[in-house]
């Protein structure tokens, strides 16, 4: 007798998986299916919180945006990983320092086609792609950034990650959508392209600024660049990044009141040495944009680490508790 065509578990896996992932977002945000599928299943986009309209609520568009691919399955492969110590994998290969065991931590591991891998590896890590595991045992679904474990674990851990179909990755449990540590990372990553292009401009302006021919147009130039930045909406919604508000808080202060020391503002002025001389304005200026144009080198170098399985990601981003 002939048959018809049959649903497969999987497949009552993989729509449980999404009504999971669904039910743990804040119900502001909206994900969206991402059709045809080469790898990229939804797009995360995220909200402001709601502010009162009347009797009802209104929810901002932050221009936020991110990638998942999303694995559903019956009951997650966990168990201990460990992680070691090893130097600035942005300057080296990654070569592990044994006898430096940093921590024990719950993975979850999954094992991903390579072919996969290389897609968002193309796509560069302008905007990041997380892996989300829905967990549909223990109702959890957990997540880690593709973009950054390929950059940072997969390509400094091999001579080639691509001369096998599959590779295996951790995702540590902790990194949970609908906990609070866990949502605070889905913005931090959906921030990435506007931080990304704030930075380039940081770079832009810095290097321009030390071109001007005289303090006058010094002067002018850095206020027209600081009314550009400071339009920006991320500094103060970097919570988990305390360096933005900082800066952002700098920039505003020259703006409004044209005050900008840096060199010694520390020291109060009756504990400043007899010989004390003020430093001329134009270092001032010159020092607020070079830490702005600094701001791209620590984001390479520590934070596309955060909440990936190192020791790096251990040290800057793991609840105090964990470490």
């Amino acid at each position: 007798m002939n048959s018809a065509k049959k649903q497969s578990e999987q497949h009552l896996i993989d729509r449980a998986g999404q009504d999971l992932l669904r039910s743990k977002l804040p119900r502001h945000w909206v994900l969206r299916e991402y059709r045809p599928d080469y790898g990229l299943d939804f797009t995360l986009e995220t909200f402001r919180d709601g502010v009162p309209a009347g009797r009802s609520m209104t929810y901002e568009a932050l221009g936020e945006h991110i990638f998942i691919q999303l694995k559903s399955v019956s009951s997650a492969t966990t168990g201990k990983f460990r992680i070691f110590g090893r130097g600035n994998v942005e300057k080296a290969p990654e070569k592990l320092q044994r006898d430096d065991l940093i921590v024990e931590i719950e993975t979850s591991r999954f094992s991903l086609e390579t072919s996969e891998l290389i897609t968002v590896e193309r796509m560069g890590v302008g905007v990041p792609v997380l892996l989300v595991i829905a967990d549909i045992d223990t109702q959890r679904c957990t997540f880690v950034c593709l973009n950054d474990y390929i950059d940072k674990i997969l390509v400094p851990r091999h001579d080639d990650y691509r001369t096998k179909a599959s590779r295996t990755i951790h995702v540590p449990l902790r990194n949970e959508i609908g906990s609070g540590p866990g949502l605070l990372g889905l913005r931090w990553y959906a921030k990435r392209p506007k931080l990304f292009a704030a930075f380039q401009r940081f770079v832009y302006q810095f290097a321009e600024l030390g071109w001007a021919k005289s303090e006058a147009e010094l002067e002018q130039l850095a206020t027209y660049f600081a009314r550009r930045i400071a339009a920006y909406d991320f500094w103060d919604d970097v919570d988990m990044w305390i360096p933005i508000k900082w800066w952002g808080d700098r920039i505003t202060r020259f703006l409004s009141t044209g005050e900008i020391e840096l060199f010694g503002a520390h020291i109060p002025p009756d504990r400043r040495p007899a010989d004390w001389e003020p430093i001329p304005r134009p270092q001032h200026i010159m020092e607020l944009w070079r830490q702005l144009a600094l701001l791209p080198r620590t984001y390479e170098d520590v934070c596309r680490e955060w909440f990936l399985p190192t020791g790096l990601g251990e040290i800057a981003s793991a609840p105090p508790s964990e470490r």
